[in-house]
């Protein structure tokens, strides 16, 4: 079946009048195939006019702007969750908070991968942001997809710095958050990290309801969205945790069927066993987990077998851990014994938290320089004064 999604753009705005400037002055210098419905949705709040007067003054040259002043302060997921229902107005939406800033290409590749993937009932969502690193509560380390002939990859989890999605993948998340949900239930089956989201947060359902349907999110191998990660409603204070290196050409784009990928990954951004048994056939003997990142707690753990970097007795096969990304060395068998096969009953020690020798052992693999005494210091001299700001805020 042939599409033509030409998605509306939906701005997320709230108390940031430079944010939002900044990400009006980016979809300005974008490309679009003709005219873009253009929409910028403000939450209340007693002291936003100038985000108002900001959304007024800007000059949309490629169609029709809405503003949508809400009256009363709906908070950050009823306002998602309301601006992603306008998907069954225009058909599909691009969401975008306002502190994000786009590729010129974004549109393009939005409306391309809504179009190839509308029709796979597995696709629950399209992001426009390559995850530079896996989310974590703390330390979390970089991200590294398996790269092949296309342009994206898979993984079981929601975007939430520019995402779209067409009016049916909308339509039947809304259909399951009408179920009550009982986030105790999916424990060990949700990663611990977004289940300790406070109920505010839209993607600890969306991230749940995937996992509950089997459904994935399509992601690009280079981001057509980069995040400032201003301080807002989820932040006391921006990083450079988010920005990554944005799409500046034109080259057209390669799309791959979810079925027929091998850069699918879980919720735990590990990538899928039968996919890793592809390249290495003789795993598929074992019925494992994979925890290379090492987060995965107990009851995360489900296979009686688990890939992973934790320390365990009597592994069946080791791995060094040189490649990136990591499952690279499980794939061409690089010796070594930081990565190892071993029953789940065999593992000395479920927790990498709070754990120096692990620590050291994972910063000197993502980033390569061990740090020194000095280093470690400065590190935690850094975490002590940003918690003491936050709290004194």
């Amino acid at each position: 079946m042939e599409n033509n999604y030409r998605p509306a753009i939906v701005v997320v705005a709230f108390n940031r009048s430079a944010s939002l400037r900044r990400l009006l002055s980016s979809l300005e210098k974008a490309h679009y195939p003709g005219k873009t419905p253009l929409v910028i949705s403000i939450d209340h709040a007693p002291d936003n006019h100038d985000v108002y007067d900001c959304a007024s003054d800007f000059h949309w040259p490629y169609g029709r702007k809405e503003i949508i002043y809400h009256r009363e302060n709906k908070g950050l997921k009823a306002h998602i969750l309301s601006c992603s229902d306008l998907a069954n107005v225009y058909g599909s939406v691009i969401i975008l908070e306002d502190d994000l800033y786009v590729s010129p290409y974004f549109y393009r590749y939005a409306s391309a991968a809504l179009n190839y993937y509308a029709d796979d009932e597995r696709i629950a969502g399209i992001s426009l942001f390559n995850y530079p690193r896996i989310e974590k509560k703390v330390d979390p380390p970089p991200f590294y997809p398996l790269i092949d002939y296309s342009d994206v990859y898979f993984i079981q989890y929601a975007a939430s710095s520019g995402q779209a999605w067409t009016s049916d993948q909308w339509k039947a998340f809304r259909r399951w958050q009408q179920q009550p949900v009982n986030f105790r239930e999916y424990r060990g089956v949700v990663p611990s990290t977004a289940l300790e989201w406070p109920l505010r947060s839209w993607k600890k359902y969306f991230i749940t309801y995937m996992i509950e349907n089997d459904k994935y999110f399509v992601f690009p191998t280079i981001s057509l969205t980069t995040n400032f990660d201003d301080t807002g409603s989820n932040r006391q204070g921006n990083t450079y945790e988010l920005q990554t290196s944005l799409k500046v050409d034109d080259r057209p784009l390669t799309f791959k069927p979810l079925s027929q990928s091998f850069n699918v990954y879980d919720a735990f951004f590990e990538i899928l066993p039968r996919h890793l048994n592809h390249f290495c056939p003789y795993l598929a003997r074992y019925k494992y987990d994979v925890d290379l990142y090492g987060i995965k707690n107990a009851q995360e753990l489900k296979r009686d077998y688990v890939l992973t970097t934790k320390k365990c007795a009597s592994p069946v096969k080791t791995f060094g851990r040189h490649l990136k990304p990591h499952e690279m060395n499980v794939i061409f068998g690089i010796p070594g014994s930081e990565i190892s096969l071993c029953r789940r009953s065999d593992l000395v020690d479920l927790s990498k938290e709070n754990n120096y020798q692990y620590y050291v052992s994972d910063f000197s693999y993502f980033y390569k320089t061990p740090p020194t005494r000095k280093d470690i210091m400065k590190f935690v001299r850094y975490r002590v004064n940003t918690k003491l700001k936050r709290m004194l805020s």
